[in-house]
């Protein structure tokens, strides 16, 4: 608990304790198809691929973890992609989960 007894502390040095890495991961995804399909990236045969790994992933939910395991996976490639105008909200999130979980 914080030092004013409310909520929990984010700890991820325990086992990511109070950290919603998956939600989180399963949020980024959704903002970056939407966003490489914007800029008609999905052409390209690297995001086609990520794109069909997506929506496995969304197929089976996100409580098992994958989406996270995508995420992390293209910390890198997904940074590059929010650098487009637009890409803020999609930034910050992928920010957040690389320090907080991958």
């Amino acid at each position: 608990m914080d030092d004013a007894g409310g909520t929990p502390e984010a700890d991820r040095y325990v086992s990511f304790r109070n950290i919603d890495c998956d939600g989180m991961a399963a949020r980024l995804l959704p903002l970056a198809l939407e966003h490489l399909a914007a800029r008609g990236r999905l052409d390209n045969p690297f995001w086609a691929r990520f794109a069909a790994r997506a929506g496995a992933v969304a197929a089976h939910g996100a409580g098992g973890g994958d989406a996270l395991y995508l995420v992390c996976s293209h910390v890198m490639y997904l940074a590059e992609v929010f650098e487009d105008p637009g890409g803020e909200a999609g930034r910050a999130l992928l920010e957040a989960i690389e320090m907080q979980c991958c």
